[in-house]
């Protein structure tokens, strides 16, 4: 009877596997609504919500993301009733952070800015964090990054590490590798 009841439970578990189907989705794109747009002074502002494919796809690269997703001439064609400004902010949101970026009316890339709180650190990032403070833990992070054009001029880390009841704040700067020490 153990036997029998046995093999129709495995029975049943194969047919459930049979029954899956594999379902592909279409890839992700921004998009925009032209009656959503707000205008503040000689600066025209325009928001978008990130929608990612897996994530920390956004966070991972924002720029490259923006560069991949977004065509900015394309997205100022569509406005019909569109004002003429010396420069555009584009703000990209997602649930971990933003990435703002300044164009011109011409579609130039000016500048770029980004804060993401919690993200994965990147390997070099982390190893020379837990090099510099073994037997701590990661309790929180912001990365902050400003740059002209698709470049990152400057970025920093801050990360709150802890161990047991005490809390440090470390600062790190990827391009030259220094680790300060703020404590509470």
């Amino acid at each position: 009877m153990k036997k029998l009841i046995l093999f129709l439970f495995v029975l049943c578990g194969f047919a459930a596997m049979q029954a899956q189907e594999v379902i592909e989705l279409d890839e992700a794109r921004l998009s925009f609504d032209p009656d959503a747009i707000s205008v503040d002074s000689d600066l025209g502002i325009i928001k978008c919500l990130v929608k990612e494919s897996y994530t920390g796809e956004f966070s991972e690269n924002p720029i490259r993301f923006m560069q991949e997703n977004f065509d900015f001439n394309e997205f100022l064609s569509a406005i019909v009733n569109r004002t003429e400004f010396d420069k555009y902010l584009v703000t990209f949101n997602s649930t971990k952070g933003f990435l703002e970026a300044t164009y011109t009316n011409n579609g130039e890339l000016v500048e770029t800015k980004q804060l993401f709180k919690n993200i994965a650190l990147p390997p070099s990032v982390r190893n020379e964090l837990f090099l510099q403070n073994p037997g701590w833990s990661l309790a929180s992070n912001k990365y902050l990054a400003t740059g002209k054009s698709d470049r990152i001029d400057r970025e920093v880390y801050k990360i709150k590490i802890q161990n047991g009841n005490k809390k440090r704040m470390v600062k790190i700067v990827p391009s030259t590798t220094i680790v300060g020490l703020v404590s509470n």
